[in-house]
């Protein structure tokens, strides 16, 4: 492998920046409140100092707490992105390689909840990663006043993509890279470098994509089941499920701003942002993630909201995560505090400008378990009957897939036997589309329904509806041979997406089950600006299924 003489610096130069730490007060005096990114970009101080504070970062070797990689890391990634740091830092000095060795096998980096855990560590893990981040980055800002902007996307003024953050080089001076840029993002929406176009970028974010109306509507943080409650749930009956904070909006800034990218051979990836293993890597990640938790503050509220279905006190009590801190001297402190420390904003000091100061966020009660009558009992998916076929469907046009009559019989006679006991023990009839393979399909959503009558106009709050394809895929990809900012460059698989469709058949009738069905119904994520965008369908973009699986949860 040879290494260029610039890459020798910049490894030689990230190794000493470890020694060096900025000089701000160790007890960072409380900073100010987190503001819109559309406010906090019209102040040259503000966009200079993140500048300086992620260019800090990014000079630290990736062994370093406080490095942009090793906090990336925390979030995901893939061991291909580790070895090539490894390998710069090895190109320079040994002993720097060495400290790398054995990071990757220890509990700091990949803690994401995105693979495989229940739902409702979601909106709280990422709730500690922020916070500690931006402590880390404020640090590094040099401005002790220094607080993380939040993506404001929900108006309509602010769905391009910001061009702080859009341009290579800093105000076009190509002596100047900008720390904020990053080139694995979709081309069409992130980018302000197109030698041939005016008006950029040439897409912004649609109202479907930035709507998170019917995930603030929702009365519970913890749902009965884990693909309800703001924050999802606990009882796991799917790896795979999410809360509906983490379907949506979450999930839907990921998949537009990675979007799909074209390789030097020019075969289609990946964008870093569409897949865990790469996200944290993006500058723009922790503006996505201060709104996500901004939208949690104000869900907290919102009159009338509860907690729901309450995981059991030792889950509140355990110290499942590990984030680092600025500690004395400013240096690295590891922390690995209960989860319950993350679940108000305010106690940790963080607060919004939008948000109303004389409301009282909803409140964890002091002894959980006394609010927990029984045990929390983990549902159990137990398959009925499986359908094997090929399916596929396009992002211009519903697709229905056929439910066939032997899950149908299934169906009608399994419905009838679950009369539940008591309303938080009902059963529950699941469908999963399994095998499920996004192909590169840009920025394009999936809703899915299950109808007699696909004629019907068929929105998320009609009783069809039963969820959305999930767009940031939570299982680890393939290992390929990537660099640091590594972009996916196979399309991810997953054991498929799993349903909820007991609602949805409740109130059916036989001859309505008879010709009961899937119905997929697309929804652009990008437009251009004052237009409806459709993308056209191509082989290449087709999402696809080897099947439909009816399960019970019990």
């Amino acid at each position: 492998m040879q290494i260029s003489r610039r890459t020798l610096m910049r490894s030689a130069a990230a190794a000493g920046a470890a020694t060096v730490l900025p000089k701000i007060s160790a007890a960072q005096r409380a900073a100010a409140a987190r503001m819109p990114l559309s406010k906090f970009l019209k102040s040259d101080r503000m966009v200079k100092a993140l500048r300086k504070g992620v260019a800090a970062m990014k000079a630290r070797p990736a062994y370093d707490p406080f490095s942009w990689f090793y906090q990336a890391a925390i979030h995901g990634v893939l061991p291909a992105a580790v070895d090539a740091e490894r390998a710069t830092l090895a190109a320079v000095n040994e002993a720097e390689a060495a400290k790398l060795d054995g990071v990757f096998q220890k509990r700091y980096w990949n803690q994401c909840p995105h693979n495989g855990e229940e739902s409702a560590n979601f909106l709280p893990w990422h709730r500690g990663y922020t916070y500690y981040f931006e402590r880390i980055l404020r640090l590094h800002t040099e401005d002790d006043q220094f607080s993380l902007p939040y993506w404001d996307y929900e108006a309509k003024t602010n769905r391009k993509f910001p061009k702080e953050f859009g341009e290579p080089f800093v105000g076009g001076d190509r002596n100047e890279r900008n720390p904020l840029f990053m080139a694995q993002r979709d081309f069409y929406f992130t980018r302000y470098d197109h030698p041939f176009a005016v008006g950029l970028p040439l897409l912004e974010l649609t109202d479907e994509a930035v709507d998170s109306s019917g995930t603030l509507a929702s009365p519970v943080f913890f749902g009965d089941k884990e693909t309800e409650g703001v924050g999802g749930g606990y009882a796991d009956e799917d790896a795979t499920t999410r809360g509906l904070m983490e379907s949506r909006p979450h999930d839907h800034i990921h998949r537009a701003v990675g979007g799909i990218i074209i390789q030097a051979d020019g075969s289609p990836a990946l964008g870093a942002m569409s897949q865990p293993p790469t996200a944290g890597f993006d500058p723009i990640f922790p503006m996505h993630h201060s709104n996500i938790d901004r939208l949690w503050a104000v869900w907290s509220c919102m009159p009338g909201k509860q907690w729901g279905k309450l995981p059991p006190a030792d889950w509140f009590n355990e110290r499942a995560w590990f984030f680092w801190d600025v500690g004395a001297n400013n240096l690295p402190v590891r922390v690995n505090e209960p989860r319950r420390k993350y679940f108000d904003h305010r106690a940790l000091g963080v607060r919004f400008e939008d948000e109303d100061p004389n409301c009282t966020p909803l409140q964890l009660p002091e002894n959980v378990s006394l609010l927990a009558e029984a045990p929390v009992r983990r549902r159990q998916a137990r398959l009925l009957t499986e359908q094997p076929m090929e399916i596929s469907f396009l992002p211009a046009a519903r697709t229905m897939i056929p439910f066939g009559q032997d899950l149908k019989g299934r169906l009608a006679t399994t419905r009838g036997a679950l009369a539940p006991t008591a309303p938080d023990t009902a059963p529950s009839l699941l469908v999963r589309l399994t095998n499920l393979d996004l192909g590169f399909v840009p920025a394009t959503g999936f809703d899915v329904h299950v109808t007699a009558n696909a004629d019907l106009p068929l929105r998320r709050d009609s009783r069809s509806f039963v969820g959305s394809v999930a767009l940031f895929r939570h299982q680890r990809p393939p290992l390929g041979s990537m660099g640091q900012h590594a972009h996916i460059t196979a399309a991810a698989h997953s054991p498929g997406d799993t349903f909820d469709i007991s609602n949805a058949v409740a109130s059916l009738s036989d001859a309505e089950i008879s010709d009961l069905k899937i119905v997929v119904v697309p929804y652009s994520l990008l437009a251009v600006p004052g237009k409806e965008t459709i993308h056209l369908p191509a082989t290449e973009l087709q999402i696809r299924a080897t099947g439909i699986q009816l399960l019970v949860a019990e």
